[in-house]
């Protein structure tokens, strides 16, 4: 049987295979299970997935200690790739943002893991992405990013 978390997974990837873009995809699982490496001709990126299975905005995500750990080693590891968190919204569609733009929402002076992240979009709107204590993040992200915000080029983050 198929679970939610590969289903919803699965369907994030078939929309970055049909893209357009010939790329290589690495599942870096011994990194974080959910990271996949993606690189074209003109971008390396990683990207850690995180799913919620609620129907309907406003979509909840919970940091852990594994996101903290993954993305500290892909800085470390992977000095030429952006990363990315891309957030899952059951099948609403995928909010995908450059880590240090998340950064942004977060509490600085705690760890990642444990902080919580919020996902809302009204109809036929952007995401809009919150942090504990309700912190907005500055812009918000158009539904239509995924999967071109970064497969465009080396700086597409939308800093």
């Amino acid at each position: 049987m198929i679970n939610d978390r590969e289903f919803l997974h699965g369907a994030a990837i078939l929309r970055l295979i049909n893209y357009g873009d010939r790329i290589t995809i690495t599942h870096a699982r011994e990194i974080h299970p959910s990271l996949y490496l993606v690189e074209n001709e003109r971008t390396q990126s990683a990207i850690i997935f995180k799913v919620s299975t609620k129907p309907t905005s406003a979509w909840s995500f919970t940091l852990s200690s594994q996101e903290e750990s993954a993305l500290n080693t892909l800085h470390r590891q992977h000095l030429g790739f952006s990363v990315f968190m891309a957030l899952v919204c059951h099948k609403d569609g995928i909010c995908c943002i450059a880590a240090d733009r998340l950064r942004s929402v977060l509490y600085r002076d705690l760890e990642i893991g444990g902080q919580h992240i919020s996902v809302s979009r009204r109809p036929r709107g952007s995401y809009h992405v919150s942090g504990p204590g309700r912190q907005q993040m500055a812009q918000s992200v158009p539904q239509t990013d995924w999967p071109g915000v970064f497969l465009s080029s080396q700086n597409s983050s939308h800093e």
